[in-house]
């Protein structure tokens, strides 16, 4: 009975989430009409367009490096790939690389779905980062300080604020072991549940900008904020054309997608899952299913993971070396 329940919840639910056809057209009359969209910063493309503003951006990390904005004097924008010879490198595509005043090295992701072993990744990234550029025989003393900040719409296991900023140190005297690599985190779930200090850190009003949902709080923000004026500007400039409002709603849409495919996967994963592997069974389709979508793979394939074994150990060895 519970089989034939969760057959007409995929037959029904991921045939209408994928009528593509369908989908494109909504998305490009809606694109075309003159309805206003309220642009999220929380959207992958809003972001990355908002952020290449130089003036946004120099906001951005003075509150996010705590340095004053003065202190900030070029931003150059590097190639946006990270690259190498591991599989997972065609998506190593960093939302915001940056390289400021010629000394320091900054990539910043946003990452709104649950991300499985995020941990594991941002340091992968961080690392080939401080190594990127750097050629055998040159003085280790070159190696550039490198910083990781990744903007999460989830919770990691040792979140207890909602900004953490993550160095290398000794355990016992708390000394600073190195300050060329480090991370820093911005959970958007923690924003309620701040203090009345934190409330006033221009970090969290960052955050709030980063989080608004409608065009009344951003206005009133950015009159109050240069730097957050030149925000809010980019974002008006996606809403007001037709092809940015396009680029806009389709990963408005995949994000949908993806969120409705991953509550299905790992809802059938925790009914079907027994004993101490189901947590990591989940984790692992997860991880799969993440990759197939970045790789544009469509939702035939991705069915046929639930009713073609060879092929869903394929995908395996193809994704999960």
């Amino acid at each position: 009975m519970e089989d034939s329940k969760n057959k007409v919840f995929l037959t029904a639910n991921l045939a209408n989430l994928m009528d593509r056809k369908g989908k494109e057209r909504i998305i490009r009359e809606l694109a075309d009409s003159e309805k206003m969209l309220n642009i999220h910063l929380t959207n992958d493309f809003a972001f990355k367009k908002t952020f290449h503003n130089k003036t946004a951006l120099t906001g951005l990390l003075s509150a996010l490096l705590d340095i004053p904005v003065e202190d900030i004097k070029e931003l150059e924008f590097p190639d946006t790939y990270l690259h190498g010879e591991y599989k997972e490198d065609r998506e190593g595509i960093l939302d915001v690389r940056v390289h400021l005043n010629h000394e320091r090295k900054i990539n910043i992701e946003i990452q709104v779905l649950e991300y499985p072993f995020w941990e594991e990744r941002s340091l992968f990234y961080l690392s080939k980062m401080y190594i990127d550029d750097f050629s055998k025989g040159e003085d280790y003393s070159e190696l550039e300080e490198c910083v990781h900040i990744g903007i999460l719409g989830f919770d990691l296991p040792q979140t207890e604020h909602y900004y953490s900023v993550i160095r290398l140190m000794d355990e016992k005297t708390h000394t600073i072991y190195s300050d060329k690599l480090s991370l820093r985190m911005l959970y958007l779930n923690q924003l309620e549940r701040i203090s009345q200090e934190e409330a006033g850190e221009e970090v969290y009003r960052w955050a709030k900008l980063i989080s608004a949902k409608d065009w009344k709080v951003l206005r009133d923000m950015a009159e109050k904020n240069e730097y957050m004026k030149a925000a809010v500007e980019e974002m008006e400039k996606i809403n007001s054309d037709r092809e940015l409002r396009y680029r806009y709603l389709k990963e408005a849409m995949k994000l949908s997608d993806e969120t409705t495919i991953r509550n299905y996967y790992t809802s059938k994963g925790r009914a079907e899952g027994k004993g101490e592997g189901k947590a990591e069974g989940e984790q692992f389709m997860l991880r799969l299913i993440k990759l197939m979508l970045k790789d544009g793979i469509g939702q035939e394939e991705l069915d046929r993971l639930e009713t073609d074994e060879e092929f869903k150990k394929e995908m395996i060895e193809m994704y999960m070396k």
